[in-house]
């Protein structure tokens, strides 16, 4: 820890509340770097917890160090759709111009890390340097912003040489660039007077505001598909002094960014649709989740609060604060976010009882995600009619689609329920398409030559935003050992089936890739999934083993074609006898010196 850092100023006029606890850390980490454990215990003590609780809390989070870590921390995408589009080069490129190994021990200098997306699918290789992104890597680009680093100049200044004010929309569409290719009738409009539109629902009694979301027919948009007027109906009725709202924009799967584009492009329905949602139950504060890579949208998004309280949209009676999480991608878990607020591990909560009845400090909770909150604020606007006669029955209005991997036209897509896959696939320009992977590593990986006339909609393919497209010179086992690898990572360890459960699938996929696998292995990989499925405490153990079991059922010959057939006195298939007894080898050289005893 560096002499220089105060941690007294850092905690003075903080309150002695645990919830303060992220943001404390996130002072300390820009401050100094890492967490030490004097300053752990100091943080511990004016807390009022002990020192072990504020290491669980710091220790959970990938962007939080308790080590030294460089004076710029780096971290580097390491995606699907990253390792489509030139990952390796960048990778190879930003150890040589640091002189630092990618998860080693690092340098006065430089912390090299890998991380899971970013939210720039539609722009990978991409890499975060202590909070800005930089997007469209190659290992030219890399080399200069690395030589810019060494010459003195900031990770700001090189990715805003124009000194763009970072509460500036354009400082953000400078850094990120999205294309939104189709938009409206529901997003991206611009049309709506959001000051007007809280008063004229705060004039409207709660009920009826509830009725309203709930003749449209709004399910929610983070993947799960609950009906919004329900959510809130039940949270309204539910006992508390206080009441929550709290927006999820910790949109940590894989493939997808259409909520960072929403929060870009339109954070003032986003906003007002939270404010709605708290006339609606009788809430009085709201929270905005934002994912630690989010971090550079935060200025900007405090200008938008700012100016919806001169607007009187905020303010008086209802206000919005800004949590920023840490990396951990279980804080999409609605349960585990609530966690992250009160300032603890990311750890999912155990159902029922649910959010609604006994969430944020105990009290009822309305968690939606940024396109739910956002469609809301528009049907308020237009009438439950306007937006049910949109979609098909049951999936009623437009939802946003997150599109990268092989198409021509990476981006977000407005689309109304119903389109059909084969549609959007042209609408994208999908090139030589064989595979979709929909709603992330947690969704389903779909043959475009099966499934080319499914239907999006949440009775046929509920697709959460995400939307990854392969070409037929992609290896798909490639693909599902990555997101395997994915779920190990992110798992939260609280349960066994998870924290065990997908360590053995991923190294059975491994042995299928590497051509060491029986049918044994095949089975064992169905019936362990859905073991980890059907008995994990939450969302991430019940859709991990889907990877596998998806391809399995989609693409049965990418398996076939790798299996090794076990001849009678061969040794067991999966057993790599070359590796063993090479391991045998070194370390009888390795204990060779004891041998004098």
């Amino acid at each position: 820890m560096t002499t220089t850092f105060d941690i007294a100023t850092v905690l003075d006029g903080r309150k002695r509340d645990r919830v303060e606890l992220i943001d404390i850390l996130w002072e300390v980490q820009r401050g100094a770097g890492y967490l030490d454990a004097g300053v752990a215990e100091q943080i511990a003590e004016w807390l009022g917890l002990s020192v072990g609780d504020v290491l669980e809390t710091a220790t959970f989070y990938h962007f939080f160090h308790t080590e030294p870590s460089g004076r710029y921390r780096i971290y580097l995408s390491n995606n699907v759709v990253a390792k489509m589009r030139g990952y390796d080069a960048v990778h190879e490129a930003l150890e040589r111009a640091t002189g630092t190994r990618v998860g080693g021990p690092g340098s006065a200098d430089f912390g090299l890390f890998e991380t899971a997306c970013i939210g720039l699918s539609d722009h990978e290789p991409a890499m975060l340097i202590d909070g800005v992104v930089f997007a469209d890597l190659t290992p030219e680009s890399v080399t200069e912003i690395v030589d810019a680093l060494k010459s003195g100049r900031s990770p700001a200044q090189i990715a805003n040489p124009a000194a763009i004010p970072t509460q500036d929309v354009a400082y953000v569409e400078a850094l990120t660039r999205t294309a939104v290719h189709t938009s409206g009738p529901v997003f991206f409009t611009g049309e709506t007077d959001h000051a007007a539109l809280v008063g004229r629902c705060r004039d409207t009694d709660p009920e009826d505001v509830i009725a309203t979301i709930t003749e449209s027919g709004l399910r929610g948009r983070g993947g799960a598909g609950f009906p919004t007027g329900n959510k809130w109906k039940f949270c309204r009725a539910a006992a508390g002094d206080e009441k929550y709202i709290i927006c999820n924009a910790d949109e940590g799967e894989p493939g997808t960014f259409k909520d960072r584009v929403l929060l870009t492009n339109s954070p003032k329905d986003v906003f007002a649709g939270m404010a709605i949602a708290a006339h609606a139950v009788g809430a009085h504060t709201g929270i905005l989740y934002l994912r630690a890579e989010y971090a550079y949208l935060q200025d900007y998004l405090e200008r938008q609060l700012t100016e919806l309280r001169t607007d009187g949209a905020l303010g008086e009676g209802f206000d919005i604060r800004i949590q920023l999480g840490a990396g951990a991608y279980i804080c999409g878990d609605e349960s585990a976010l609530i966690e992250s607020c009160e300032g603890k591990r990311g750890t999912p909560r155990l159902k029922p009882p649910f959010p609604v009845q006994h969430g944020f400090l105990g009290m009822p909770t309305v968690v939606n995600n940024v396109e739910t909150f956002a469609a809301a604020s528009r049907i308020m606007a237009e009438g439950a009619a306007w937006f049910a006669a949109m979609g098909v029955p049951g999936s009623t209005g437009t939802r946003l689609l997150s599109v990268a991997g092989d198409c021509a036209a990476p981006g977000i897509y407005e689309v109304q329920w119903g389109i059909g896959l084969a549609e959007v696939l042209d609408l994208v320009g999908a090139q030589d398409p064989r595979a979709v992977q929909i709603s992330g590593p947690s969704g389903e990986m779909l043959s475009v030559a099966a499934d080319a006339d499914r239907k999006l909609a949440y009775d046929d393919l509920s697709c959460n935003g995400s939307f990854m497209v392969f070409n037929r010179d992609r290896d798909l086992l490639d693909i599902v050992a990555d997101f395997m690898q994915f779920f190990v990572d992110e798992s939260c360890g609280i349960c066994v089936p998870c924290r065990a459960g997908n360590v053995q699938l991923r190294e059975k996929v491994g042995l299928v890739v590497a051509g060491r696998a029986t049918r044994t292995d095949i089975d064992d990989m169905v019936t362990w999934g859905g073991i980890v499925a059907h008995t994990s405490r939450c969302g991430l153990g019940a859709t991990s083993p889907n990877p596998i079991l998806t391809t399995l059922k989609k693409f049965p010959e990418i398996y076939e074609a790798r299996l090794r057939s076990q001849n009678d006195g061969d040794l067991l298939s999966s057993f790599d006898e070359v590796a063993e007894l090479t391991g045998y080898a070194r370390a009888v050289a390795e204990l060779a010196p004891q041998e004098t005893l």
